[in-house]
Parts: structure tokens; sequence; C-alpha cells
């Protein structure tokens, strides 16, 4: 992990969660499905993941590494914010200097008026996280990753520590959400579970329906957008389509057979995937986990000029092989 991933402002798939949840009271978290291969590599070491002599070990409580981040570094030291948009004030230097330039003879001292910026200082918050695992088999564990801090959404400074703690979190894991402050790790491992709904061949209004529902902006340009895309998916004849629910609604696509799956962000990003015979297991990952498998478990097409073509040339390619 060698570089650290930050969110400029809150991004919409955070305030779409929030939408859904009625508590006054939230938590940030992240649900991780990391395999045993990864932990015993010293991936996760960071977090205090390890494996010794088989047995896996995952600590309850964590203090972010400041090694690994600017967010983890001010958690710890707190922040200078230099206020730019308010009046210089004026500050005194001083300092000693020797008699004509011989210590042998005393010293005086100097006096200097400067203008400078104010500055205030953002405390730190010293947050730790704490980790639990949700689910584990023989080859893989999914573990939940929390801000061991409620944030109050009645609180003036809530919008400030949410855009703290996701991106704490988001460098740290490469993955945060918000959730209700009561959900509990049963709950968690429920709702992080990738489901699809499927909706038969010929259905597509419907499918779309579902789709652009999920949608925070409804932009007209964005729901065209989504609507053309959807009808490019139709023109190939998919045998099923698809709309993710849990952590993965935002995405939807279509199935070519049982092990083919197209699918796509209704949110960001310009491009779709394409997962085959362990589909099931990878669109349970987030995109930026996808990302960094080999290149041999997914197809990446982005939407340029000739998309359309390109995905049809890989689809008629897989169904051969």
């Amino acid at each position: 992990m060698k570089k650290n991933y930050h969110f400029r402002r809150i991004p919409d798939y955070i305030d779409q969660e929030l939408s859904r949840i009625q508590s006054q009271y939230v938590i940030v978290a992240a649900v991780i499905d990391v395999t045993k291969t990864d932990i015993a590599s010293g991936r996760f070491r960071h977090v205090g993941i390890q494996m010794n002599e088989g047995n896996i070990y995952v600590p309850e409580t964590i203090t972010p590494d400041m090694m690994k981040g600017i967010y983890a570094r001010r958690n710890r030291n707190g922040i200078i914010w230099i206020l730019k948009d308010l009046p210089k004030v004026t500050k005194t230097y001083w300092w000693e200097s020797p008699n004509f330039g011989d210590p042998t003879k005393g010293y005086h001292s100097n006096y200097r008026d400067i203008q400078v910026y104010q500055r205030q200082l953002e405390p730190p918050r010293d947050w730790e996280i704490t980790l639990s695992i949700l689910v584990e088999n023989e080859s893989h564990l999914r573990i939940k990753a929390e801000i061991a801090t409620v944030l109050d959404r009645q609180d003036n400074y809530f919008k400030k520590d949410l855009f703290f703690a996701i991106n704490l979190l988001q460098e740290q894991f490469r993955d945060c959400h918000v959730f209700a402050a009561s959900t509990t790790d049963e709950d968690m491992a429920r709702i992080t579970t990738v489901g699809w709904e499927i909706f038969p061949p010929g259905t597509l209004d419907r499918t779309l329906a579902v789709i652009t529902g999920k949608m925070r902006t409804q932009s007209p340009i964005r729901q065209r957008e989504i609507q053309n895309r959807a009808e490019a998916l139709s023109r190939l004849h998919p045998s099923e389509y698809i709309v993710g629910s849990g952590m993965n609604s935002r995405y939807f696509g279509a199935k070519f057979g049982e092990s083919i799956v197209v699918f796509e962000n209704v949110d960001y990003g310009n491009a779709l995937y394409i997962l085959f015979d362990n589909w099931q297991e990878i669109s349970q990952m987030s995109r930026i986990d996808i990302l960094k498998r080999h290149e041999k478990d997914f197809i990446r097409i982005i939407h340029k000029n000739g998309w359309e073509k390109t995905l049809l040339h890989y689809i008629n390619e897989l169904k051969h092989n």
C-alpha cells in the first residue's frame, strides 16, 4: 500500500448511506475481505493483523499507523491551520547577539515585528480503530474495522468529524461506510454480503427504475447516461439483468450465461468490469480491492469511443472459451 487515497469532499455514496439511516448516532466502519495468504505475507501488518505459526492474530484495538497517511498523523499530532482568509497580525521575534560580535563582551537583545497570517490549532483526536472478525473460512476472513467514536448527526462539528473519520479509515483500509451506531457485528455481516436482485430479459424498463431509484443525484443527464449504458447491455442479449443489494447497491449489470457478468457503478467511475469464473466472490469486493487483484481475474473497459464493440468482443471470446 504505497499510495494514500483521500477524499476532497464527503462522497455521494456516503451521503446516500446517511440518508437511509434514521438514527441520530452513526459510526464509520469498513468491512474488508482478506485472504490468509495475504496475512501470511505481511500485507496487513501495519494494522496489526498477522499470522504466527499458522495462527491468525487480529488485535481488538489499534491506533492508526502514522506512517500510513496524513490523517493518521493529524489524528495523533493535530494540525495547525494557516488562516489566509483573515487579516495578518503582528508577531514579534527576538534573539540575542554578542556585543560587537564578541561573546566575551556580553549579549544584547534584538527585536523585529513581522506581519504573519493567523494560525489555529486543531487538536489531535486520538481516535482508535476496533477490529473484529465477522466471518472466517479456510482461506478468507471478513473483518470489520470501526472508528471507535460515535458521531452525533446533530453536533455542530458532525460534518467535519465525519470527513476526518472516513479519510482516516480510507487511508488505513481503502474502504469506509457509515452505519447506525446500533448496528451489531451480526447485522454488519449480513448487510455487507453482496446479493443481487435478478431481473429476466425483457424487463429493462423495470430494471432501470430500480437502478435509478438507488441514485442519489437523479439529474436528467446522469439518468440518460445510465439508460444508454443499460440499453447497450440489452443489445447484447443478456440472460438476466442484475442490480446489487447490500453494500454494493450502487452496482448494476447483466449476466451472459452462468459465469460471465458485466457490471457498472451507478454513482461514479467511467469503466465497466467483466467478471467470470469466480464473479460471486470478486463482486463482494470494493472497486479498489478489485483493481488490486491480478488482471486475469477481471476485464476493465473504459467508456470511450468503441467500448461497446470491445465489450462484445470479450463476451464472445469468453463464451467461446
